[in-house]
């Protein structure tokens, strides 16, 4: 079976294009009976949520690696907080993130909030760590738990999708803003966004509207991602100071930040309406790519 491209309209969630999957994935759906369910394909575990997109995507020999290029850019975070505190999570899927963050930084707590008891059910089978004093995994409403929490984490990492796209809830204006307060003086939310172009250009102008211009960007590989930076606080930050933690980081982990750094666009010293020009350009010529496969 050929794995389905992604229809600009519909999308749900980031993925790989063009995966090939054996028949029997269709009667794996079937038994699923509508519900979240992971699937094995060689050397390749993989999370559904219905038989259209890759939620997420796990190498059983080594469970720890970022598989997806989207999750490898989410890590630029890194750029900005080289040392994080505390990460908070929105959105578990199949951990690929949560897991890279246990193993590779062993002095950060991690908080996950997940919305659907049914993908926390399925933590064992993508090997998530279990619960302790530096990891844990917190079934709840987002919106809910960022506007009454009294924690500070330094990073946000924004993944909420449901099986019809971005979550509406956690694109709101009111929500932006309540990642901004809940973050610490000079966090950084990391929101990985999908929509098509005019929408995309909305839900920047939302976050350049709460963090003004502290919004860098760029695209996530093959995929019709964007991450976007938006960074808490007033001070500046120099292109030297984040080339340099690119290439530290590059040394130590091979996350590639030194490219993701190369294609990143910015908000800084823009005007609202520089801003507004470039906000969706490179998406809308994405889709026309994707058009015309």
């Amino acid at each position: 079976m050929k794995y389905a491209r992604h229809n600009a309209a519909t999308a749900p969630a980031p993925s790989e294009r063009d995966i090939d999957f054996p028949s029997h994935f269709e009667q794996a759906c079937k038994d699923s009976a509508g519900k979240p369910f992971a699937f094995d394909n060689d050397d390749m575990r993989t999370l559904h949520l219905d038989d259209r997109f890759i939620q997420s995507a796990m190498r059983i020999s080594k469970p720890d690696e970022l598989l997806l290029s989207y999750t490898r850019a989410m890590m630029g975070f890194l750029l900005f907080k080289p040392q994080p505190r505390h990460i908070l999570m929105i959105g578990l899927g199949g951990g690929s993130l949560a897991k890279y963050c246990h193993a590779k930084l062993p002095q950060t707590r991690i908080s996950v909030l997940e919305i659907d008891s049914d993908v926390i059910a399925l933590r064992d089978r993508f090997l998530i760590p279990t619960d302790d004093t530096r990891f844990r995994i917190i079934h709840a409403d987002a919106v809910d738990y960022i506007a009454s929490t009294s924690d500070k984490p330094d990073v946000i990492l924004h993944d909420g999708f449901s099986v019809d796209g971005l979550a509406p809830a956690l694109c709101t204006p009111s929500f932006y803003r309540a990642c901004h307060l809940a973050l610490d003086a000079d966090g950084v939310m990391v929101s990985n966004l999908w929509s098509d172009a005019s929408d995309l250009r909305a839900l920047m102008q939302r976050l350049h509207a709460v963090f003004d211009a502290r919004l860098w960007w760029c695209g996530a590989g093959e995929n019709v991602n964007r991450i976007v930076f938006s960074v808490k606080g007033a001070a500046p930050l120099l292109q030297e100071t984040l080339q340099k933690r690119a290439t530290q980081f590059d040394l130590r982990q091979n996350l590639l930040l030194c490219a993701l750094l190369e294609s990143m666009q910015s908000a800084e010293g823009k005007s609202a309406a520089a801003f507004e020009k470039i906000a969706g350009n490179e998406m809308q010529a994405a889709f026309m790519l994707l058009d015309d496969d």
